[in-house]
Parts: structure tokens; C-alpha cells; sequence
């Protein structure tokens, strides 16, 4: 068993316990690059993005744009790292994302990649954790609580249905976003994201961060 799947079981074994549907839709690792990149090469073709790539624009959005030297993507799924400088010169680090675990309008990457990554870097630094709503957020009774930051496109100036609480006060979240995922996919119907950015220093310590996005779900949903 490999920490993926433990994290997953204490999820799920926290969803039977609250009888929710907490899911991991993201994964980020930290690693050294100097024992494991021939070992990831064998996973399959990764391919470097160019300079005007959607995911490259995200990554300088949100890291030091001098920060990420290059991104590389394993073939065609949501499966990328990026390098980085900050450790130069020895140029080793690297940080592992995998995203789209839970989607409806397309297939996540495959598990037993994902698993096989995981298993070979023997570690996970942060998850994205999601509930998915079939009912928008009561963003008023969360704004008692937190302070909601709406996203405006940058050339269009419209504010959006995308909502991030970036200071949460909590320990091991470092952010929540909640949005339109309908919206966002092209999906019919209603459904929100509530999603909780959870750093994972050990495993043990799961139960705070976990107890605590409950209480931030059940605020959204106006209980």
C-alpha cells in the first residue's frame, strides 16, 4: 500500500464517519530529481510544454515567474512537473501534479499510473480535497466566517463564480476555492466545488484539516 491509498482510506473511512463524499482531486510531490527521473522516463513519453501553453501561463501565475524553468507532461494526461531554480545550482527539484481525479467530462488520468508515481516518489506534499453540490454555496453565511475573494477575469473585468477564502486560519489548509464546476466543464444541471488546498506533513494529523473543511461545508451548505 502506498501513502495514496492510505490517505484515501482515512478519507473514506472520515466519509462513512460524517457521511459525505470527500474526494482527492489533485496531488502535488516535492522530489529530488536525481534518483527518479529515469524511473518516471519509464512510465511512458513526457513531453516539454511551450512557452505559451495554458498550464505553463497557471503555474508563473502562481509560483515566481523566475521559480518554474520548464514543465514536462506525460503524454496526453493531467499527469505534469515542472522544474524549478531555487535550489540551483544543482537544478534537482522538481514538483509532481496530478489533477482531475474527479471529473465528469472526461476520464482522470489512469489509476495505475497515478499509483505507480506515487509508489516511486514515496511521498505526497499537498492534495486538493473536493465535495461536490448540487446547490450553490451560501457565500453570505461563509463570509460571516472567512473573507471571500472573487475572481475578475484579468481582460474582461467580469467577476466570475469562482470564490477563494486564502486566508483560512486553519491548520494544514492553506486555501479553499469554491466555484461553478458546471460552469466550468459544460456540465448540465447544477453542482459546486468546494475544494480545500490540505497539506499533508504526516498522514496522523489528517483528522484536524478533515474536521475542520467539514465545518467549512456545513456553513456553505447553511446548516
Amino acid at each position: 500500500m502506498n501513502v495514496l491509498q492510505e490517505v484515501e482510506n482515512y478519507i473514506n473511512e472520515y466519509n462513512q464517519l460524517i457521511d459525505e463524499d470527500l474526494e482527492i482531486d489533485s496531488i502535488r510531490i516535492e522530489f529530488s530529481k536525481q534518483y527518479k527521473k529515469e524511473h518516471l522516463e519509464q512510465l511512458g513519453k513526457w513531453n516539454k510544454l511551450q512557452k505559451n501553453s495554458n498550464i505553463l501561463y497557471k503555474l508563473k501565475n502562481r509560483l515566481q515567474d523566475d521559480e518554474v524553468t520548464s514543465v514536462m507532461r506525460l503524454e496526453k494526461y493531467n499527469i505534469y512537473y515542472y522544474n524549478t531554480n531555487n535550489d540551483k545550482p544543482k537544478y534537482r527539484k522538481a514538483t509532481m501534479i496530478i489533477f482531475g481525479l474527479k471529473q465528469y467530462h472526461k476520464d482522470p488520468p489512469p489509476k495505475h499510473i497515478v499509483n505507480e508515481i506515487v509508489s516511486l516518489l514515496n511521498d505526497i506534499t499537498n492534495i486538493d480535497l473536493c465535495l461536490d453540490m448540487k446547490q450553490k454555496p451560501n457565500l453570505e453565511a461563509l463570509s460571516r466566517y472567512f473573507t471571500l475573494k472573487q475572481y475578475v477575469e484579468p481582460k474582461s473585468k467580469k467577476p466570475t463564480d469562482t470564490y477563494y477564502i486564502n486566508d483560512t486560519n486553519i491548520l494544514m489548509i492553506d486555501k479553499i476555492t469554491i466555484y461553478n464546476k458546471a460552469l466550468k466543464n459544460s456540465l448540465d444541471g447544477i453542482l459546486w466545488r468546494v475544494e480545500a488546498l490540505i497539506q499533508i506533513p504526516n498522514i496522523k494529523y489528517l483528522a484536524l484539516p478533515l474536521q475542520e473543511f467539514k465545518e467549512v461545508i456545513d456553513i456553505a451548505k447553511g446548516k
